[in-house]
């Protein structure tokens, strides 16, 4: 992963005039592939995906072009199924009809399918379509075309002052730039829907996909009232590839960064409405319990909702709650936590075929076996000892909680529980913590991560469904007013807006160390004044944390929205806070890679 020294004042201060420019000049549109692209990939199920093989934009060519060759960006993917088009309608189509007769613009429509079925659905009073191949997909955007009300502007939406272009009373002569308060209001009648899959990912000024710098920037266009934003909170719906869209729903505490968080503070919801079926988090593990228990909350949910998902769609995940014997006390942090490990499958298929054949004893099968069963027995006893050190823990908080034990009955008890993890690896150690903090955040109402909140399950695409073959996630993002010192950026403020940035963006390069140290770090004495005056970082009810212990003070990864909104207040009442350029002459020279910024892992 590569790391980039920056100026944090450029990145994240959108109002600043390093930032005005549009995210991709002309000139850099078609950046570098990050790997390329498999010939397995392009079979042709259907007939849009027929025509877009037919073109041979995809075919592999060496040496130089001719002027007949079609020209376009190969590393787009196009949406090519009609059944998930009117799967996905069918889906969440109850929550869309709030759009019905609105403006649509419409990024990167390509071959035009899943605009041609949103355009039947919605029935817009206008629709814009900006596609920078145009020449290219016209043939194939022809039926929407010949409709009155569509327009298609050869230009990318991607391209912030392209995109300024069509935001006038030229295309949308029924919106209204909106003014306080009407910034905090939805507007029903603007949505806007992109598709920003590449494959092979496309790198852009060092980061290793582009998709999740375009994520990032629609995000923050909330905050700022930026781009269609300016309009009041529009929601928008998102074609990325299935691994770009980690930073904005992370599914475990370690995919959750600056991202994530500017998420939580911008957005009601962020729902991933169909994707891969596989798991995402392959290299960081939660809790098999965790998991268990968000996909029954979510099942629960739809249930009530009477939401059903489409024939064939449904996910490992989901399947599994249906059938699994659930009882009350069987809750997280209450029972031996459990991990997928790669290793186990093999286990099982070795256990399976010695069963059905046997192996020779002193064969390589037969001590692979043995080694991942000694392996399997290890691991649980080891988690066996992490809900005794997590079930300890939850009883001097309760201690603490009750006043039914003296302070110093707490500490002795705090302190054994303490020197009982100082002895052990530090392996364990941060196994434990990861487990203890991903337990805080789960436990919380509602759940912290949107993951867990998540109203219904993600629906299974298949790669044939695309072209090329690349499985893609539909992201639905709902904006919603947010905090009003948050909102409060460029030079015509108090800037606490933009003092905030800076503070999250310090804190989140140190999320595991105790977020008073964090602070102090930023500024010293900050966290003099702070720390005793932030009710909801001790109030158990609102996420915070009554533990004393080095290894379970609140650290700043642990932090929910609420708690950065607190925590802003109390830095803008605070009467030595830092003028802004202070601040950032401060933070200016921190080292921050890629995954600090976007969460692009």
């Amino acid at each position: 992963m590569s790391s980039v020294r920056c100026n944090v004042r450029n990145l994240f201060a959108p109002r600043l005039p390093s930032l005005r420019r549009p995210l991709i000049a002309p000139s850099t549109r078609r950046a570098a592939s990050s790997n390329s692209l498999d010939k397995s990939q392009l079979e042709a199920s259907g007939p849009v995906a027929e025509q877009l093989s037919a073109t041979g934009l995809w075919i592999p060519r060496r040496g130089r072009r001719s002027a007949k060759e079609p020209k376009g960006d190969k590393t787009r993917v196009n949406v090519v199924s009609e059944k998930l088009c009117d799967d996905v309608l069918s889906y969440i189509g109850p929550s869309l009809v709030r759009h019905k007769g609105c403006d649509l613009i419409d990024i990167y429509p390509g071959a035009g399918l899943w605009s041609q079925k949103l355009h039947h659905f919605l029935k817009p009073r206008s629709h814009i379509l900006m596609e920078p191949d145009a020449q290219l997909y016209e043939p194939f955007l022809k039926p929407l075309l010949s409709r009155h009300n569509t327009t298609l502007v050869p230009a990318s939406g991607l391209v912030w002052r392209e995109l300024s272009q069509i935001l006038t009373p030229d295309y949308l002569p029924r919106q209204t730039v909106a003014t306080p308060p009407r910034q905090t209001h939805r507007n029903n009648k603007l949505l806007v829907t992109a598709n920003i899959a590449f494959h092979p990912k496309k790198r852009f000024l060092g980061f290793g996909s582009m998709a999740n710098l375009v994520l990032y920037q629609f995000i923050d266009a909330i905050r700022t009232s930026d781009l269609f934003q300016r309009y009041g909170l529009v929601r928008m719906l998102i074609w990325t590839r299935y691994d770009d869209k980690a930073g904005l729903l992370p599914k475990v505490l370690q995919r959750r960064r600056k991202l994530a968080v500017d998420t939580e503070l911008s957005c009601e919801w962020v729902n991933e409405v169909c994707g891969r079926n596989d798991p995402d988090f392959l290299w960081y593990a939660r809790d098999d319990v965790i998991n268990l228990s968000s996909d029954l909350a979510t099942l629960r949910r739809m249930r009530q909702a009477k939401i059903k998902m489409p024939e064939g769609r449904e996910p490992d995940s989901l399947k599994a709650a249906k059938k699994a014997p659930w009882q009350k006390n069987h809750e997280p942090g209450r029972v031996m936590p459990s991990f997928k490990r790669p290793y186990q499958e093999e286990l099982r298929e070795l256990e399976a075929e010695y069963k059905k054949n046997g192996f020779e004893k002193g064969s390589e099968k037969f001590q692979k076996m043995k080694k991942l069963q000694w392996r399997t027995n290890a691991n649980k006893n080891r988690y066996g000892e992490m809900l005794t050190l997590i079930e300890d823990l939850d009883n001097i908080t309760a201690l603490r909680k009750s006043g039914k034990a003296s302070t110093e009955e707490i500490e002795r008890l705090e302190a054994e529980w303490t020197e009982n993890l100082r002895a052990r690896s530090q392996g364990f150690v941060d196994e434990l913590i990861t487990h203890k903090d991903n337990l805080h955040y789960y436990r919380q109402d509602p759940p912290l991560l949107n993951w867990d909140r998540r109203p219904y399950d993600s629906m299974v695409v298949q790669p044939e469904e695309f072209f090329p073959n690349m499985e893609c996630s539909l992201l639905d993002i709902q904006p919603k007013a947010m905090h009003p010192l948050v909102r409060q950026t460029g030079p015509d403020t108090d800037r606490a807006g933009d003092c905030f940035q800076l503070i999250l963006s310090s804190l989140m390069t140190q999320s595991t160390i105790p977020v008073s140290q964090a602070l102090d770090s930023l500024m010293p004495g900050s966290a003099d004044y702070i720390m005793p005056r932030w009710k909801s970082a001790r109030d158990l009810n609102r996420g915070g944390v009554l533990a004393n212990s080095p290894y379970s003070v609140l650290t700043p990864r642990m932090l929910n929205s609420k708690q950065w909104e607190e925590l802003l207040e109390l830095w803008m009442e605070w009467p030595f806070r830092p003028k802004f350029h202070e601040l950032v002459a401060r933070t200016q020279d921190e080292e921050l890679d890629e995954d600090s910024i976007l969460s692009n892992d």
